[in-house]
């Protein structure tokens, strides 16, 4: 949430012992792919960039300005926020900082890219630009950054510290969200050829582990980590590489793979991950288990980002391109790791219009598939050639979307699996696996968690005119349900969306009762 900035926060922090249960070698397969291609239609840079799930995502042009890409690798609308004391200036790189937003890297400071704005966060001052390194993103939608001044996270609009024994912990090269060696919620970070992880023992208390991997096991330092992320059947994973090796670690056991190639850059999203070696370009998928080598590409790419359907961005030569072994089924209404806590929601599914689909269905976790009829997709309006379809609710007479429900599910991990076929035979699968909370008793109170909420982004304007006034409880009672679906939709605060936990946060307080 890009709130107002309280005093930096340190959080509790124990220095704990490794854990590791020894190495196991083996030999990295894959299975050669032809991979499919979209160009971006924007002269773009090599910088790191940001990938949507959704399609498209946030890059820099040859001129140093942030570029906001659609699905179909058209230029959409992204603007300087009236608000901005002082606009961007030349972007250097962007990272992420939630599911559809990106923090930006520029020689004027760092601002946060959302719903077609650059906005200058509350937070901005306090970390300059030139110290910035990495970003990860948690389950519970808190973003940590690694800074030159420490390692910090952003939550509820606060920009908390950790520090260990008083002291920043400085250094860090790369982050990864896993868990940590004794399977609690874990923040992994390398520092040289070192390789920690700060696994959370409670609310605000951390303790930092050594990876168990040796100096000698990371000679020549670390060049990256990445993050899978949990299903309902499979624990997350961290992997690292050096300039010889692969390292991935499940539940209590390090693996090695040997590559024969020197691995250069390392990107995850969700249950995915990227990996460039040597001139080759290879994507593990965590849910089947299985590795593939990308085909077909005429230079050596270099990875630029990636996202939760299984995509990524790559340049290659002298041009920017979306590449996957199957083409991309995106969905809007729910994404990969979200926690959901509304009872019923509208679920899409966007296919590019070019495809010729042969079948289409759906199902939760293991239950039976539901077809869809393929011939009832909606045509998007140019420039975006896209088909729509209604995945899992349908219409109404009206012609507008239902609403589908969670409630044949219980809270927990979940999976919403979506296949598809073309014309020409070629199969495709989406899996978002989510936390489903629709029924658990929340208290979230007015008081203690809305009220500095609105205090913080609402009050400039519904307590000053604009209508309508939220300045109490009886008001935001009263007005709940909008102003739930108005921060889900991302459509306010006016000044920049809030973050998944500031979002999640009212739509708890709707769900649990509005209590005062």
């Amino acid at each position: 949430m890009l709130g107002r900035l309280g005093l930096t926060t340190t959080l509790v922090l124990t220095i704990g012992g490794s854990g590791c249960g020894g190495v196991i070698t083996e030999t990295l397969t894959a299975a050669p792919v032809d991979v499919t291609t979209l160009a971006a239609m924007v002269d773009l840079s090599a910088a790191p960039s940001f990938a949507d799930e959704r399609g498209g995502g946030l890059f820099i042009d040859l001129a140093g300005r942030v570029v906001r890409l659609r699905s179909d690798g058209t230029r959409a609308a992204l603007e300087s926020h009236p608000q901005n004391a002082v606009p961007p200036g030349p972007a250097t790189s962007l990272w992420p900082l939630g599911p559809y937003s990106a923090l930006v890297v520029t020689d004027r400071g760092l601002y946060v890219a959302d719903a077609g704005w650059l906005i200058a966060p509350p937070w901005q001052t306090r970390l300059s630009a030139s110290g910035f390194r990495s970003s990860a993103i948690a389950p519970d939608g808190v973003a940590w950054i690694a800074h030159d001044d420490g390692l910090f996270r952003i939550e509820g609009g606060e920009l908390k510290e950790l520090k260990a024994n008083g002291n920043a912990i400085t250094g860090i090269t790369s982050l990864a969200i896993a868990p940590a060696t004794d399977l609690r919620p874990g923040v992994w970070f390398a520092q040289g050829d070192t390789v920690s992880v700060a696994a959370q023992t409670a609310a605000n208390t951390y303790s930092i582990r050594d990876s168990g991997l040796t100096a000698e096991e990371l000679a020549g330092g670390v060049r990256g980590i990445a993050g899978i992320t949990a299903s309902r059947t499979s624990s997350g994973e961290v992997w690292v590489i050096t300039p010889k090796v692969l390292y991935q670690r499940t539940l209590v056991s390090w693996r090695r793979y040997e590559l024969g190639r020197t691995p250069k850059q390392v990107m995850s999203n969700g249950r995915f991950l990227w990996l460039q070696s040597g001139d080759g370009l290879y994507r593990y998928d965590a849910d089947a288990r299985m590795w593939t080598n990308a085909k077909g590409l005429e230079a050596v790419p270099r990875l630029l980002a990636v996202d939760a359907a299984g995509s990524a961005w790559v340049r290659v030569g002298g041009s920017t391109l979306s590449i996957a072994p199957t083409p991309a089924l995106r969905l809007t209404g729910v994404y990969q790791n979200q926690v959901i806590h509304e009872p019923e929601a509208v679920v899409e599914l966007v296919v590019p219009q070019r495809l010729m689909l042969e079948s289409l269905s759906w199902r939760f976790d293991d239950g039976e598939p539901r077809t869809v009829d393929v011939t009832k997709g909606r045509a998007g309006a140019p420039p975006q050639q896209a088909l729509t379809f209604h995945t899992l609710g349908g219409l109404e007479p009206s012609g507008r979307p239902k609403f589908i429900s969670f409630g044949v599910l219980t809270d927990g991990l979940h999976t919403l699996e979506v296949s598809a076929r073309t014309a020409d035979g070629v199969d495709s699968k989406r899996l978002v696996h989510f936390d489903l909370e629709a029924s658990a008793v929340v208290q979230v109170s007015w008081q203690r968690d809305i009220r500095p909420l609105s205090q913080a982004r609402c009050d400039k304007c519904h307590s000053t005119g604009t209508q309508p006034d939220l300045s109490s409880y009886e008001q935001w009672k009263t007005f709940a349900a909008a102003c739930a679906n108005a921060v889900r939709d991302r459509r306010m605060p006016a000044d920049g969306p809030l973050d998944a936990a500031g979002i999640q946060l009212v739509q708890r307080w709707v769900t649990g009762g509005s209590l005062p």
